[in-house]
């Protein structure tokens, strides 16, 4: 079928889709209206739409974000709320907006682009790989167990976070892992967007000889879902300076024993839980979370990496963006990661196992021992270290 891809203006028909797609409650739909009303007046926010003629058959949301990726603040592109009319399921509608959504992110000068997939192999096909991880533990705040503390620090809890918990966050954002800055759109959602479900949304900040060194975010909800008592306590954000301040976070959540069974924390992969608490986590999995996807090559130079000098000819193959598609060389210089067109390559790859080496999940020697990246004898091993990628703000 033939679409066409414009920005979706009518509210309403944004709304309706969504709400099918998602199975979303009337609870949850005012929320989401009120939101969506917003996002419609945001120029960092753009609903867009396949249709056909005057019927929208399938929409996504584009962010306009800025995260961390190796040592750099790049823009990014955020892509959600992708779904599809009941009527044009299978027909192509998806995989045609998303082949567009790379030269609207091309245009805004979006390096690269992440998305939380609805089926990998899906958008694996497209040139998303694999990403970053989150830690999700439960555990008993009874069984916390922390040394004596001296040092004091300072802890306020407020509804709506104050200009010193955002700058806080966004510092810690644009030096830790490959966290995605929150912009004014997400401060405001995160205080506005409470249903009947909430029972307490809250910041708390740390801070220490006068300064910000710490903060969490907590949400107390009822969960019909949850198998105990119904109600569910989750940290969604913690992140801390200094051992001292993370010291006196858990001593925080501690004290919530008397009310609080088992707290819900999402964390980063690595994180070093075990020494806090006397007794094991009843919960504790890795979960794969989003998928990265380089936009433009040329837009990644200048990227800041901590990797040695190297030069290596790659010819990539981009089905879905033609200015990816060829050979080019990748050149790390004086800590700066560059691409450049060249007559000749030692590795071959698709776009979507590069994005994943440049974002750091993996390396060419990994990939190459699954047969995802092709060597030829000229190839001298050189490669890009592994980092950690861990984005934590959802989108």
């Amino acid at each position: 079928m033939m679409f066409e891809c414009r920005r979706i203006s009518n509210q309403k028909d944004y709304l309706d889709l969504m709400k099918f797609s998602f199975g979303i409650t009337e609870n949850w739909m005012r929320v989401a209206s009120k939101h969506a009303g917003e996002i419609f007046n945001n120029d960092l926010r753009d609903p867009f739409g396949a249709y056909d003629g005057s019927t929208l058959a399938a929409e996504y949301l584009l962010l306009s974000l800025k995260m961390r990726l190796r040592d750099s603040v790049i823009p990014m592109g955020g892509i959600g709320n992708v779904c599809t009319s009941p009527l044009y399921r299978g027909k192509g509608a998806v995989k045609f907006l998303l082949q567009k959504s790379l030269e609207t992110m091309r245009e805004k000068g979006q390096a690269v682009s992440l998305l939380y997939p609805f089926s990998r192999s899906f958008y694996r096909k497209l040139g998303w790989e694999e990403f970053d991880t989150m830690l999700r533990a439960k555990f008993s705040p009874g069984s916390i167990d922390l040394p004596d503390q001296k040092v004091e620090v300072k802890i306020e809890e407020m509804e709506d976070a104050d200009g010193e918990i955002r700058e806080f966050y966004n510092e810690y954002a644009s030096s830790h892992y490959s966290m995605i800055l929150r912009d004014e759109e997400m401060w405001k959602s995160d205080f506005e967007f409470r249903t009947d479900n909430d029972v307490s949304k809250k910041f708390v900040k740390f801070k220490r000889e006068g300064r910000t060194t710490g903060m969490l975010r907590y949400v107390f909800l009822y969960d019909k879902f949850d198998k105990d008592s119904g109600l569910k306590f989750l940290v969604t954000i913690f992140l801390a300076d200094d051992v001292e301040t993370r010291h006196a976070m858990f001593r925080f959540l501690k004290g919530l024993s008397l009310q609080i069974d088992q707290i819900h924390a999402f964390l980063p992969p690595d994180f070093l839980l075990w020494p806090y608490l006397k007794e094991r986590p009843s919960e504790m999995k890795i979960v794969p979370r989003t998928m990265i996807r380089i936009v433009d090559l040329k837009l990644l130079n200048g990227l800041r990496i901590d990797a040695p000098d190297m030069r290596v000819g790659i010819k990539i193959d981009d089905s879905q963006a033609s200015w990816n598609d060829g050979v080019f060389e990748l050149c790390v210089e004086n800590g700066e990661l560059s691409f450049s067109p060249s007559d000749s390559f030692d590795l071959e790859c698709d776009i979507s196992t590069l994005s994943s080496v440049v974002g750091g999940s993996t390396n060419f020697k990994e990939m190459i021992e699954f047969g995802r990246v092709k060597v030829s004898d000229g190839y001298k091993g050189q490669d890009l270290p592994k980092s950690l990628p861990f984005e934590l703000q959802h989108f």
